[in-house]
């Protein structure tokens, strides 16, 4: 079976083609939860952006522990999938309106260029905490009054 120019060309562009996506599954594979941990703090925002076309979740989480008189950091993150039915989407939601510390369980993927979210954290659960937002008003202490002698 003899094989002309054009189809030397075709099946040299398909062997490239067949070569990259082989290339890419690869990486993604090596760079798919690259890392994994939790991390602890108040939900300050959760929002969809994006173009009609490649919408995303975004959330940003203030740390806790930082050294008192410096600014807090702020962790920004992403969720796999758009959509308020997804559950840890709900779950984030009940954290954001119960103004308490959560912990976030991630998910670092690293280099995904195909992804809508320009974020490489992904949070894949959604554990509460049972302490109040420092943001809130706590119940005034009562001075202890000494004992009259």
């Amino acid at each position: 079976m003899k094989i002309g120019t054009r189809g030397k060309l075709i099946l040299g562009l398909l062997t490239v083609v067949l070569l990259l996506a082989a290339w890419q599954g690869l990486r993604y594979w090596w760079y798919k939860a690259y890392s994994v941990g939790e991390r602890t703090g108040f939900l300050r925002k959760l929002s969809t952006k994006g173009t009609p076309l490649c919408k995303y979740v975004e959330g940003e989480l203030t740390l806790i522990g930082a050294a008192p008189g410096t600014a807090a950091e702020t962790w920004t993150f992403s969720i796999d999938g758009v959509g308020q039915d997804i559950p840890v989407y709900k779950k984030l939601e009940e954290a954001s309106r119960a103004e308490k510390t959560v912990t976030l369980k991630y998910r670092q993927d690293l280099k995904s260029w195909w992804r809508c979210t320009p974020h490489e954290y992904f949070v894949t659960d959604v554990l509460s905490s049972s302490a109040p937002s420092p943001a809130s008003p706590a119940a005034p202490a009562v001075p202890a009054v000494p004992a009259p002698h």
